[in-house]
């Protein structure tokens, strides 16, 4: 099985997003799709270096849960300087699954980390 790692994926332009199409996604062991970015990047280069700026400062982030829709699925995200940064790749029925998801994709970012720490081990991939 293999570490959880950051995948940097390119997107068509959306209106409501800023200009460019990199995104980064957040993937377990398992492959399961942990957290996202919140935020549009001009391309691979400016999206690696955000992932770098985020797991130095996980400890900094700020983490909301909120209700939202009429059926009420929890959602997760995270804040630096006031920007959202990340955010839970889909809705939880309860808030503790919410929580939990959380805590996965700081351990997992964290873990991303740790591994992209070692000698010749790549932070993130193309896709």
């Amino acid at each position: 099985m293999k570490n959880p790692r950051f995948l940097i994926v390119s997107r068509p332009s959306r209106l409501d997003r800023s200009a460019g199409g990199t995104v980064w996604r957040l993937l377990g062991a398992n492959n399961r799709h942990l957290g996202q970015s919140e935020e549009t990047f001009r391309d691979a280069a400016a999206c690696q270096a955000a992932i770098e700026g985020y797991q130095h400062r996980l400890d900094e982030a700020r983490a909301t849960l909120c209700s939202q829709g009429r059926g009420g699925l929890w959602l997760w995200k995270l804040e630096l300087d006031g920007r959202t940064v990340a955010a839970s790749a889909r809705g939880y029925r309860r808030q503790r699954e919410c929580q939990y998801n959380l805590a996965r994709f700081l351990a997992g970012a964290r873990a991303a980390a740790a591994d992209a720490a070692r000698p010749g081990a790549p932070l993130g991939g193309a896709g």
